[in-house]
């Protein structure tokens, strides 16, 4: 079997794994390793820089080191594999595309909010939901913390799922890890504080760049697997009305078209390190989210990461069978 086949095989495979598993808690993670790299890289940026023009360009400079060499390592290390053995080749690129992708981890962070909140277990469940989202959760009634469970899975479905599909489907495991590591530099450095405002910069930018076609097709995915009972109808209009209220250019895409497949409103006040946020709703007219919306959203999400799987899996074999190879 050629290299393009065992790449697609390895993804299928990865994707199932997921799925069914997400990431064990002492599942070796290379998504780790490189959190660690880029806190070396930045302590060292901010001894050496202090201008904000400096920091932009040590900002630059983390980007290329840490998302080039970790694409960098990707080749070298698939190469002498296959070389070795094609079996040991399969089994690296399984390995890869399976720490690259994030939906299955997400699902079950959300879920064991879901089931803490249905066995009356609120304090459990802010807690839980804490470890999805920025705001403050311990004053959250059961309305919040479903709210917060529901935009965090979808904002985030773009990101840890359709994202490094997409990447995977286009590019194999090099490009995966590029879209992964620039997505992991975003979450660390891309902060809108004076602190990272400018070191972040480069950063945000070029996240914003790579997630600018995914976002969009994970709410196109959305809306086509909640399509029934005026879902479809539904989520065209919250896309269509609400798609740019976020900070960031990408998010708001998949929250809008579920908010609006789901019949659910997103947005409002939060509290941030103890002070009031007003964000702007999204799909007004939706209803406020529940505990029992929860399992309705990961229902479709199931359906959407399906769906999202299928169809650039297909994209992937059509650009091996045009010659479209990578490496």
């Amino acid at each position: 079997m050629e290299r393009t086949a065992l790449s697609i095989l390895a993804l299928t495979i990865a994707y199932v794994l997921d799925h069914l598993i997400g990431d064990p808690s002492r599942f070796p993670h290379p998504v780790r390793i490189l959190g660690a790299v880029i806190d070396l890289l930045e302590n060292a940026a901010r001894r050496l820089f202090i201008s904000p023009g400096g920091l932009k360009f040590s900002g630059f400079l983390i980007v290329v080191i840490a998302a080039g060499g970790s694409v960098f390592l990707t080749i070298i290390l698939l190469t002498a594999a296959y070389r070795l053995n094609m079996a040991a080749g399969l089994l690296l690129e399984l390995y890869i595309f399976f720490t690259v992708l994030a939906g299955g981890d997400l699902r079950n962070h959300v879920m064991k909010v879901g089931h803490y909140l249905k066995a009356g277990r609120l304090e459990k469940a802010r807690s839980s939901v804490a470890l999805l989202v920025s705001r403050d959760t311990g004053s959250l009634n059961e309305n919040g913390v479903s709210r917060a469970a529901l935009e965090s899975l979808f904002e985030n479905s773009s990101d840890g799922l359709v994202g490094p599909l997409f990447f995977a489907a286009l590019g194999g495991a090099p490009l995966a890890v590029f879209y992964k590591a620039v997505n992991t530099l975003d979450s660390m450095l891309g902060y809108k504080s004076n602190e990272y405002l400018n070191l972040g910069c480069f950063a945000a930018r070029i996240d914003d760049l790579l997630s600018f076609i995914p976002a969009r097709l994970t709410a196109l995915f959305l809306i086509l697997a909640g399509s029934g009972q005026g879902g479809f109808r539904r989520g065209l209009q919250a896309l269509h009305a609400d798609r740019h209220k976020h900070q960031s250019p990408n998010s708001a895409w998949p929250e809008a078209a579920a908010a609006g497949v789901l019949d659910i409103r997103f947005g409002g006040a939060d509290f941030h390190q103890g002070k009031l946020r007003e964000q702007p709703v999204i799909n007004v007219q939706g209803k406020e989210s529940e505990q029992k919306d929860i399992w309705r959203a990961l229902d479709l999400f199931w359906r959407m990461s399906l769906l999202a799987f299928i169809c650039l899996l297909l994209i992937s074999y059509w650009f091996r069978a045009w010659g479209l190879n990578y490496f």
